[in-house]
């Protein structure tokens, strides 16, 4: 007899796997074979990864430097039988020197996904609320939902570029009265559009959420791209108790594989109720030693971000020449991508063909817009995504050329 595992499980665990929802990775997929499904099919020799939102100028050449001398020396390899520094103090340290916060006012875990995990199992009870805007990062939603919490969607528009206005504000505020959310979540810059709050907006928005005793969870993922540091969270953290700010090492840092990121909030009580559910040993030695150094080198920041805003010029003006495209203007190094006559589902498994990875979203907000999600890579690598994208829209020309060539929209990609 088959025993049904599943009814074991505590409702909770039971409702979620219900509810699964992929984002913009499916966990039960493996990346690597399918590269290679792809390449011995479509006889493609590289696999160009535009799905992942990593920096492409990688971490800091003094990690370089660590690896090539401490390595040698086994100074690194010498610890690996030690259990690592519990409190992070001097990474804490460092991180509070470069935002003018207290050291007490951070918690480091692993990764911000863990961080949000934390934050949802600190805070929601079975049907408590949440609100949140969409699209944003789907995780807010996987992970509130797995404590039973449920959702408060505020709509970005796309005829706003999924951007923050008085209406959403608005939204915002009626359904906090409405339903007293426990937590906001909102990513800024936004994760998958790449749109940045205003100051103005990012205050008003912090304001109401204090007035009404709401928790808001301002995650800065994307937070270093943001050039204008008016419209990050971190300098509101000692003036509002309500306010978690989140950052990581994973983006501009290039640091994704340490697998660390922080959360920063004035309140004691937040901090201590992180730290009670937080594992012991979150972070390795060596990733803590990885993230010190890469904060040391902000010039590695600097630079890479001027490159970033020089390619996504270069490629935005290029995709700006397609018929067919139509992209959202982004502020960092994502970006969202669209094909006005073809699924979302089609024009990834055409990319993929093409020997490009892209993300697809099905989540809240994105469902029916078509888009994917792509990130902005090396000059190279943007030019050949660019040449992809133009031989679509001449096979799109071609096709409704053939089948209807009075057809309106044929006349109007060849009016232009």
């Amino acid at each position: 007899m088959l025993i049904k595992t599943y009814k074991f499980f505590n409702q909770l665990t039971q409702q979620a796997m219900l509810d699964h929802n992929e984002g913009y990775v499916d966990k039960s997929k493996s990346i690597s074979s399918e590269i290679i499904k792809l390449k011995s099919r479509f006889g493609i020799d590289k696999i160009y990864r535009f799905d992942l939102g990593e920096n492409v100028d990688g971490f800091s050449p003094n990690i370089h430097n660590l690896y090539n001398n401490q390595f040698r020396d086994q100074n690194l390899f010498d610890k690996l039988n030690e259990y690592p520094n519990i409190t992070h103090r001097q990474l804490r340290q460092k991180i509070a020197q470069l935002y003018s916060i207290a050291r007490e006012h951070i918690v480091i875990s692993t990764g911000l996904d863990s961080v949000i995990d934390l934050i949802t199992r600190v805070f929601f009870e079975y049907n408590d609320f949440y609100a949140m805007s969409i699209p944003d990062f789907y995780l807010y939603e996987n992970y509130s939902e797995r404590m039973g919490a449920k959702p408060i969607f505020i709509q970005l528009k796309e005829e706003d570029n999924f951007a923050w206005t008085e209406s959403t504000l608005d939204h915002l505020k009626n359904s906090i009265i409405r339903f007293r959310p426990k937590i906001v979540w909102i990513s800024n810059p936004n994760n998958p559009s790449g749109q940045i709050i205003s100051s103005k907006t990012l205050l008003e928005l912090i304001k109401i959420t204090h007035a009404y005793n709401v928790f808001i969870v301002i995650d800065e993922a994307y937070g270093e791209y943001n050039l204008n540091k008016d419209n990050s969270a971190i300098q509101y953290i000692k003036d509002y108790e309500n306010l978690m700010v989140l950052r990581t090492f994973s983006k501009a840092y290039g640091l994704a594989g340490i697998r660390l990121g922080y959360l920063m909030t004035s309140s004691k009580d937040i901090i201590s109720a992180l730290l009670l559910h937080r594992h012991h040993f979150p972070a390795t030695q060596m990733a803590q030693k990885f993230a010190s150094i890469a904060i040391d080198d902000q010039d590695f920041i600097t630079s890479s971000l001027l490159n970033n805003e020089k390619r996504k010029k270069v490629l935005f003006e290029k995709l700006s020449s397609l018929k067919t495209f139509q992209y959202i203007p982004s502020s960092i190094n994502i970006y969202m991508l669209k094909n006005m006559y073809i699924t979302d589902d089609n024009l990834n498994l055409l990319f993929k063909q093409k020997g490009i990875f892209t993300s697809l979203m099905k989540t809240n907000g994105t469902m029916n817009n078509n888009y994917l999600r792509l990130t902005v890579r090396t000059d190279e690598d943007n030019e050949f995504l660019f040449q992809k994208c133009w031989e679509i829209e001449q096979e799109i020309i071609q096709s409704i050329k053939l089948n209807d060539p009075n057809h309106n929209c044929f006349r109007t990609l060849v009016n232009n």
